[in-house]
């Protein structure tokens, strides 16, 4: 017997073509485009009590040769860094200049709703060893996956994964796939 309506739903808009490139700073950047612009963009009221988003990303990392540390997170919001966001503790990486895979994937549920909604987010990016010695990196880094306020009832806000060097360091990273699906 099944266990109700429920089903996984890829939504739209499917990427057809690499994202732009986005070079990673000190601070946390979107791995894409946010706001309006944004193929993880949410309208507004989307979000209700427990729906749950998956989102997947591959990105083709093109690092510099430098070995300061690489944090990898999960967001929502129209711009880069914004409050609502979670991060892995720093991975080291490889001193070495190369392009390398790198795997993400996140959920998003909703833990509450309207202008002071929140949500619970949590998930994993799996950076090769040629990129980091320490393999698969959770985040939240410290198990607190409710975190800053979030305002369900606009539809300005993006699903984005993140990235910063602990020293800028000048990688590049281009999305070249996204899958976002609606999990209930």
């Amino acid at each position: 017997m099944a266990d109700g309506i429920f089903y996984v739903d890829t939504r739209q808009p499917w990427i057809t073509a690499d994202q732009t490139g986005v070079t990673l700073a000190t601070t946390q950047k979107t791995l894409w485009a946010v706001g309006a612009s944004s193929p993880t963009i949410l309208p507004a009221n989307y979000w209700t009590v427990g729906k749950t988003i998956r989102l997947y990303a591959n990105l083709k990392w093109t690092a510099v040769a430098n070995t300061n540390g690489i944090t990898i997170g999960m967001c929502y919001g129209a711009a880069d860094a914004p409050a609502c966001n979670v991060v892995s503790t720093a991975m080291t990486p490889v001193s070495g200049t190369s392009t390398f895979d790198v795997i993400v994937m996140g959920y998003a549920t909703c833990r509450s709703i309207g202008t002071a909604g929140t949500l619970s987010m949590w998930g994993v990016s799996h950076l090769p060893v040629g990129l980091s010695v320490n393999g698969p990196g959770t985040f939240p880094s410290a198990g607190v996956t409710v975190v800053s306020t979030i305002d369900t009832t606009v539809g300005t806000n993006a699903l984005s994964f993140q990235a910063a060097r602990a020293t800028a360091a000048g990688d590049t990273v281009v999305a070249t796939s996204i899958i976002m699906e609606a999990m209930n």
